[in-house]
């Protein structure tokens, strides 16, 4: 019995890039979906995000490090001693505000690893590592020591899946175990210059039947930039100076918005609000 299924994550809060990828997964006649983490932030796409997810239906959902940011900083929470967790607060309290509590409380129970056996094949999905849903251990060039540490080698895993670095992936363990990575919807990522330049919407589908793993198709869809830029443009975006640099980290620029605007500020008072409420 053959089933396919895509894999989708870090969305990030592009709205255009999502619905391209979620028009294609339409056309694909997927059996079902799993979202693998990172949903909203820094993009403007909000509750428009949300009910795009929904319409896939997904049987598996899995919380990011982002969605925790975002979790924490709508409860007022999220620690702001630095330029970046400064940013991260603030876009959250306001993404946050924009989908409501309820949204919130879902993801809040969404968890960072699970497993689950299709066909002969038991498979391990974790946003990042079974443990954490951070950190930089299972970037794709790293070594295979770190690499491994996607499943525990006692457990009998045959594919471990996981999101979080941005980058498509096909590797293998030290046992020859199989990782996937579906890459990023919203936000891809290539360290090379060339490659970092095609921005197309990333996920996976995968395809199993009686036999395995029938086939692997990692798809790259296109999406309207400009029109991404637009949406951001007309929201009151926090920090829509950063997502309109085409999501680059930028600390010196960071830190120029975030004494702008004074954001630090609002922070503080948002905090302070939430914990008297």
């Amino acid at each position: 019995m053959e089933r396919r299924i895509a894999i989708i994550a870090d969305v990030h809060g592009n709205y255009t890039a999502f619905k391209a990828v979620r028009d294609d997964i339409v056309k694909q006649q997927v059996d079902e979906c799993w979202f693998m983490g990172d949903l909203f932030m820094p993009g403007p796409g909000a509750i428009n995000i949300w009910q795009l997810l929904e319409s896939l239906k997904p049987t598996i959902c899995l919380r990011g490090n982002w969605d925790d940011d975002l979790i924490q900083a709508y409860d007022g929470a999220h620690s702001y001693d630095d330029e970046t967790k400064i940013m991260i607060s603030r876009i959250g309290e306001f993404i946050g505000n924009e989908v409501g509590g309820d949204v919130i409380q879902e993801m809040a129970k969404w968890p960072i690893t699970t497993s689950i056996q299709v066909g002969a094949l038991r498979l391990i999905l974790n946003h990042n590592l079974p443990q954490s849903n951070s950190g930089q251990c299972l970037f794709p060039t790293n070594d295979q020591q770190k690499m491994d540490q996607i499943m525990d080698p006692s457990q009998h895993y045959d594919v471990g899946i996981y999101a979080h670095v941005h980058h498509q992936l096909y590797r293998y363990t030290s046992q020859e175990r199989l990782i996937l990575n579906p890459g990023s919807v919203g936000e891809p990522y290539d360290g090379w210059n060339l490659h970092q330049t095609n921005l197309r919407a990333r996920y996976l589908l995968l395809t199993v039947d009686d036999g395995g793993i029938a086939d692997l198709d990692y798809r790259r869809v296109a999406w309207d930039m400009q029109e991404e830029r637009n949406r951001a443009r007309n929201e009151e975006l926090p920090y829509k100076e950063m997502y309109l640099r085409h999501f680059i980290h930028d600390q010196p620029f960071l830190a120029q918005i975030n004494k702008a605007h004074n954001y630090l500020r609002d922070v503080i008072s948002y905090s302070k609000d939430r914990k008297h409420e």
